[in-house]
């Protein structure tokens, strides 16, 4: 089901978006009869559109007023995601995904993925090879068990505990370098229609700054930046035979992670109250502080096709490693100085396994789980300091057209920041008011009415 790849739809994002049956409208070549122009009579023009309706099982708190005020159980997002995408040929051999999209939670256009590739073959076509430039980091993978498209892959408003210090979902640094973020250039090559080898760099590209260059505002805007370059590799093997598909990959990644300055979460705010101390911006941050991120990940998906019956298995482990600067680092607050880590290093790993299921290409489903564990630390992550977070995802899907899908999904959260009790609510109008009280995990479970349409 959409936007999922099958085999073949895999060698058309590898092929760089080229393989047509159409003629060209406008064809031109050389002396040496290579092509100087290749224009397409029918551009590959979509409309993709997100509609959903999300229904809390507790009403969250207002963010703006202190307890026991509190928000709307529900939200109903018309459109959630509207997107005009071109994915198709430029020339023979050069092609793109091209994606402008209204986003309804941050009510705004802009630029949203974009993958531009060349790509050739050897002759005898052993070897595919090309080259691809995109702004989201794994946009350019086309496998289902990891990166930007691993399922389940419909975008839900959950998590109203994201405003309590310590509850959101923590997670790799790699599934947050996505568009206006981050952009990158890379090269891969795929072996006798099975091995798959890629290496990119990619360097901070950050959206909507007042400079063009990446400085203290640009980077309290964004949450942070990449330092430099960050090097990305991965390997993939993929061996397809009738209707059945199989996938066994890995990857690395390696980041120095520049954080935003002059900002203060929630809960380094609450522990430096708990502690006595008094916490300013300018002390949260020390200019020229980075991290350093080395992510390393193994994935899966196996896929059946069949005339009536498409199941898949998939997913992914990610380990992190993170060293955190020496200027950020601290067992306890002292006089001027702010750290915001307890530990020289903290590690974080993430599992996420999804299986699915289609009857007659019209009725199905999916079942995800996902679980992420870490290294305790108290600074960072408030409370108790662990990340851990765990959470499942059930969907059932109704397809009476390939490219119209109705979607009803329920998110059931069973750890959140390790269910630290209490979980303290943040308040930025009314920084004392009392806790929200007897906040849990499930307060998060979230039933989701969507549709998706491709046309």
């Amino acid at each position: 089901m959409p936007p999922e790849l099958t085999p073949f739809g895999r060698r058309f994002k590898l092929n760089g978006y080229t393989l047509t049956t159409r003629p060209a409208l406008v064809n031109d070549i050389d002396d040496y009869k290579r092509n100087t122009v290749w224009l397409t009579d029918l551009p590959g023009v979509a409309i993709l559109a997100q509609i959903g309706y999300d229904h809390y099982d507790r009403a969250p708190p207002d963010t703006g007023n202190p307890y026991p005020a509190h928000a709307q159980s529900d939200t109903y997002q018309f459109p959630d995601q509207f997107s005009l995408v071109y994915a198709g040929a430029i020339s023979d051999r050069v092609g793109g995904w091209l994606q402008l999209t209204y986003n309804g939670q941050a009510g705004s256009v802009g630029i949203d993925n974009i993958d531009l590739r060349y790509t050739d073959h050897t002759v005898n076509n052993s070897w595919l090879w090309g080259i691809t430039a995109n702004n989201y980091l794994t946009f350019q993978d086309v496998w289902n068990g990891f990166g930007s498209y691993a399922l389940p892959n419909f975008n839900t408003v959950t998590l109203w505990s994201g405003g309590v210090a310590g509850a959101g979902l923590s997670g790799p640094i790699i599934n947050a370098l996505g568009p206006g973020t981050v952009g990158g250039i890379g090269a891969y090559a795929f072996y006798n229609d099975s091995l798959y080898f890629e290496f990119s760099e990619y360097h901070s590209a950050l959206a909507g700054g007042a400079s063009p260059t990446t400085d203290s505002a640009s980077l309290a805007a964004n949450g942070g930046a990449v330092d430099r370059f960050a090097p990305y590799a991965r390997i993939a093997y993929e061996r397809d035979w009738g209707y059945h598909s199989a996938e066994i990959g890995a990857s690395a990644l390696y980041v120095n992670w520049i954080p935003s300055v002059g900002y203060i979460s929630a809960q380094q705010a609450l522990a430096a109250t708990a502690a006595g101390n008094t916490y300013t911006p300018a002390q949260t941050f020390y200019p020229g502080a980075t991290n350093r991120y080395t992510d390393l990940s193994v994935d899966w998906q196996y896929q059946y096709n069949g005339d009536h019956d498409i199941y898949g298995f998939m997913g992914h482990v990610t380990h992190e490693q993170q060293q955190n600067s020496p200027l950020l680092v601290a067992a306890t607050f002292t006089g001027a100085s702010s750290p915001i880590y307890t530990n020289p290093t903290d590690n974080l790993t993430q599992l996420l396994v999804t299986a699915e299921y289609f009857r007659d290409r019209r009725f199905g489903g999916l079942v995800s789980f996902t679980r992420t564990t870490g290294t305790s630390d108290p600074l960072a992550n408030g409370g108790n300091g662990s990340p851990a977070n765990q959470f499942e995802v059930f969907e059932l899907d109704y397809v009476p057209w390939l490219n119209f899908r109705f979607i009803l999904q329920y998110n059931a959260y069973q750890v959140v920041a390790n269910n630290q009790s209490p979980f303290y609510l943040s308040h930025a109008t009314f920084p004392n008011s009392p806790a929200f009280p007897n906040v849990k995990a499930s307060d998060n479970n979230t039933w989701v009415l969507g549709l998706w349409m491709d046309f």
